[in-house]
Order: C-alpha cells, then structure tokens, then sequence
C-alpha cells in the first residue's frame, strides 16, 4: 500500500503537466478556429437575430428584444459588447468570433471543473461491493478522453464559429453536471443544490429546451443523493433557485406576447421538420397546419414576392419573430411523417456513434463485458450512471424534432463521461494490461478524430475558395457580406433604409452589416420566371418590391442565363443591385 501511494504521489505532477497539455491543445485549436472564422468574416443566419436583439436591448426597444424565439442570455453578452466596441463594418463579424472564443475558454474551464470532480469520484469508487480491488483506465488515458471528447463536441458538433448560444449552454450543462457529481460523492449540502438551481436557471435563460431538461437534472441530483426522501428539502431548494433565476424572464415575455410563452423554438422546428411546414413564407399550407393570423403578405404571383416590413423590425423581420408570422399554426402528430423522421434520426446516430466515435463504443462494450461479476441493477444505474439519463432524454426529444451536432453536443460527453469514469475491472494483471491497451486506442482514435475533422474543415474551406475562382457553373459570392454593404453605400442607400432581396433574406448577412431592413423578398428557389422573363414582367416585379419602400433590390447568386440591365454587379461576384426610384 505504502509503495502503491508513493507511485501515485510520484506520478502526480506528470499527470498534471499533461492535463494543462492537454487544456494548451484545447486553447490552441480553439484559437486556430476562431482565426479562421475572423479572417472570413464567418457568420450564420441565427447570429443576425442575436446581434438584433442585443442591440434592441442596449436600445431599451422591449418589443423588439423581447423574444420567444431566441433565448436572451447569449444576445445579453452581445448587446454591450457590440455597444462598448461599437466596431467598424469590417470587423463587427470578427468581434462576435472573439465573444464566442471567450465563451469556448468559459466552457473549457466549466469541462475542467466537471472532469476533476468525475476524477475524484473515480478514486473514490475503486472497490467492487465484495470487497475486490477494480482496476479503471489509466489516468494519462482518461485524461486524454476527456479533453479530446470536449474538443470535438466544441470544434465538430456545436462548432466555436457558430454565432448560437449552444457554448455557452454547454458551459453551464458543464457546470451542473459537476456540481451533480460533487452531490454522488456526499457533497449534498443545501448551498451545492442551490448553486445547481441557480446554474439550470442560466442554462435556461441561454436555451430554452433547459426549461424541461432541469428538471431531469434535478432527478438526477436527487437519486444521487440516495435516498430521495431525505434529498427532497435540498431538491425543493434547488427548484426554488432555478424558478428564481428562470421565472421573470418567462412572465415578462408572456406578458409582451399576451399569452404563456417559455419557449416556442421547439414547436416552430417541429412543424418545419416533421410536419414540414413552409419556411420562411408560411400561408397556411399544408392542409391541416392551421390557419395564418399574420402571414406575410404576397404582393406578386409569378414569380411570388413577399412583403412583411411591418410590424416586426430587425435586419430580417420574418427571422428576428417566427412566432408573430407563424401564429394560428397548429402542429399535429402524423405517423408517417414522425416515422420518417425518426429514421433520418437514427442515421444521424448511428453515424456518430457507429462510425465517428466506433473506437469509444467497442472499447467501452469490451471493458463492461469483462466485469460481468454479478445482475446489472436499477440502483447501479442510478449511482453510477446518473449523468446519461439526462443525456439519453436529449437524444430522444431531439430525434423526435430535430437533431444537429450543437444541439447534443456537451450531452454526447456527458453519456461518455459516466460510462468511461465507471469502467471497473477485475485487478488482475491480464485485466490491467487489457484496459491499458484498450484505453490507449481509444484515446488515440481520438485523437485521430480531431486531426481529421480539423484538415476537413480547413479543406472544404480551401475548397471553397478554388471552386469560386477557377468554375464557370458555381455561383460567385462576394468577397465577404460588406462588399454588399459598401455596394449599397456608393448607390446611396443609408443605414435604416428598406430593401428587398432577390435570394433568401435569413442568410443575407451584408444586410446586417449595411443596417439595413429587408422588407420583401423573391427566394432564389422560385426566382426563374423573374430572370426567364421579359422586360415588362421584370419591371411590374421591380415596382412591387418598390411599393414596398423599398430603395434598392439585392439580387443573390444571380444565374449566368440572366438578362441584365439597370443592375449594378457588386465587384466580380454574381451578387447585384438595382437602385429602384425615388
């Protein structure tokens, strides 16, 4: 015993150099992406409505940044960030990648608290019930887990350059899943619960699917106390601080939207996704979806234009409020449509299981089959495995609406953390070789994971750059969204004007940039019969989109088969404006 506790305090301070290596690669990677979306200008559409509200917020325009929609947490680090900046058109998007940078180093440091506790409670479960010494991964090896499953859930699944709140939710989710395993190891005080509450709050307040899933964790701290009987005074404690912190915000919208509103990004996914429910121009179809009480207005037939300039404000009106425009909407539950979901659902899972992540899935499957001492029991899974409940319950609300990599990205390390920190095998020496070797591979493919997700984004980056320079086929898009923006400038358009947009508003991030408002628009899907047709229709559909107030038409990915004249082409890319009358 003596010899075994001088190898561990011996071995001590290389296993912490290799955790701050480790915490170093995380940095690096981070910054190496962040970099690469500064330099690009990299933007995506749910940023806008962000950037939208944050600035409605610094504003004092409670109307406009009051959503049920977008949660408000990540728009309140926005907001004064942009406000205090206040930086130049070139550099507002890679400003908001530095926000989402910090954010990452917030999550990384959240990941490290909630990794040291699972190490703690590793040490301290190292007996089998009869009494047997158990063998679990190698410390270098569970290290290396850890860290490599934090970088590709934030690097590959929710993606540092993605102006979304799912970091910083992940930071949180972090955060309480910590705190739970501080409360399984006998660290039930009443301050632990209330600090969970108050961080599921916060988790709420970044994304709203939060507000069901506290109360998951909840349970779960709960079980984990043992006995829930004796848990429920720190548990009611703990719902009261979540409440606290979460509560205002939903009255506060629900009084601006004149009904119980805490949350409607779900619902609107639903319907898009398995009822498949028009997005952006919803008019009440299909049959059965319900009827519109604020459609946007289609002001021309063929092809269609949509108007929607009032009452919503924002860069893009339809986006900044799905819920005004897509209120009388009625989501049902149809087999068929849910069945074919579910499908498209499991694919998506069995891929990142199965294939990207098939080392972590085989390996673990060996390492629990090779300590079938004794029945597998409810109460083990509610000790040992506590944190896949909530994850598992994540996987499946997702598969049912919609699953993408940043929505179940901290819970795909969450389902990994408990499964890896409860492996526990027989002290033999054949065991102890097993493991090792087991450990290693797992932690190598890893690692080769990383390497491969990180040349293939820099590759399809590359590759983007070469297709728009050397193809003839492939549209040209500007240089970056200002260009756009500068465009409208030399033709007189100014900050607060109206625009109308040939192309698909939700991704027109030069608008953001010129501060502008898109007020109409001809989605580049159905715009054929425009750029098809002659003179005098081009010119009835120029005047509908100048009925609207608008001053200028952006055209977006204009078709090399298209006749041109009046249109002024934004530097060499297939972008273009038409500066409408006065």
């Amino acid at each position: 015993m003596q010899n075994r506790t001088y190898l561990t305090n011996k071995s001590a301070p290389r296993l912490r150099m290799w955790q701050v290596t480790l915490q170093l690669v995380a940095t690096a990677l981070g910054a190496i992406h962040t970099w690469a979306a500064v330099t690009s200008h990299s933007m995506n559409p749910d940023g806008v409505s962000y950037l939208d509200i944050g600035d409605a917020y610094m504003r004092g325009e409670w109307s406009t940044a009051l959503s049920s929609v977008w949660s408000p947490l990540y728009s309140w680090i926005l907001g004064p960030v942009m406000r205090f900046l206040n930086p130049p058109m070139r550099w507002e998007f890679g400003v908001v990648q530095i926000v989402n940078f910090a954010v990452y180093l917030v999550a990384l440091a959240c990941f490290g608290f909630f990794w040291q506790q699972l190490t703690h409670y590793r040490h301290t479960s190292k007996l089998d019930p009869s009494g047997a010494v158990m063998v679990t991964l190698p410390e270098w090896a569970w290290l290396s887990l850890g860290y490599t499953l934090f970088i590709v859930a934030s690097l590959h699944l929710i993606r540092i350059w993605s102006v979304t709140p799912d970091m910083l939710m992940a930071a949180l989710v972090y955060l309480a899943a910590g705190l739970i395993v501080r409360i399984r190891m006998g660290f039930s005080t009443e301050r632990a619960f209330l600090l969970l509450g108050v961080v599921l709050g916060l988790a709420y307040l970044a994304k709203a699917v939060m507000l069901p899933l506290a109360f998951v964790f909840l349970f779960v701290a709960a079980l984990s106390v043992g006995n829930i009987r004796q848990a429920r005074p720190q548990v009611l404690s703990a719902t009261f601080a979540f409440l606290l912190v979460s509560l205002p915000f939903v009255v506060i919208v629900s009084f601006a939207k004149g009904e119980l509103a805490f949350g409607d990004a779900g619902t609107l996914t639903y319907a898009r996704y398995v009822n498949r429910v028009p997005y952006p121009h919803w008019q009440g179809d299909p049959p059965g979806s319900g009827t519109p009480e604020h459609p946007s207005r289609q002001i021309f037939d063929a092809p269609p234009i949509y108007e929607f300039g009032t009452p919503i404000g924002g860069t893009y009106p339809i986006s900044l409020d799905p819920s005004y425009w897509y209120r009388g909407l009625s989501v049902s539950f149809d087999l068929r449509q849910q069945v074919d979901y579910l499908l498209f659902s499991g694919l998506f899972y069995f891929d990142l299981f199965f294939r990207q992540q098939a080392a972590l899935t085989v390996g673990v499957l060996i390492l629990y089959l090779m300590n079938r001492r004794r029945p597998l029991r409810i109460a083990d899974i509610v000790s040992h495995w506590g944190l896949t409940i909530p994850a598992l319950v994540t996987f499946g609300f997702y598969g049912l609406v919609c699953v993408a990599g940043r929505y179940i990205g901290v819970f795909v390390v969450l389902f990994w953390a408990d499964l890896l920190a409860n492996v526990r095998v027989p002290g033999v020496p054949m065991s102890r070789r097993l493991t090792a070797y087991i450990g290693s591979a797992m932690a190598l493919f890893m690692v080769m994971n990383i390497l491969f997700f990180n040349l293939e984004g820099y590759r399809d980056l590359a590759g983007t750059g070469n297709l728009n320079l050397s193809s003839t086929q492939q549209p040209v898009s500007p240089s970056w969204p200002g260009e756009v923006a500068e465009a409208l400038k030399e033709l007189g358009i100014q900050q607060g004007d109206k625009v109308g947009v040939i192309g698909y508003g939700f991704d027109s991030f030069w608008a953001r940039l010129a501060r502008v408002q898109i007020v109409a628009e001809m989605l580049e899907w159905e715009a054929d019969p425009f750029w098809f047709g002659d003179a005098v229709l081009q010119s009835e559909a120029l005047q509908a989109f100048a009925s609207t107030g608008a001053k200028a038409v952006v055209a977006e990915r204009v078709p090399r088969y298209a006749t041109l004249s009046g249109w002024y082409k934004v530097g060499q890319s297939d972008y273009y404006v038409y500066r409408l009358a006065k």
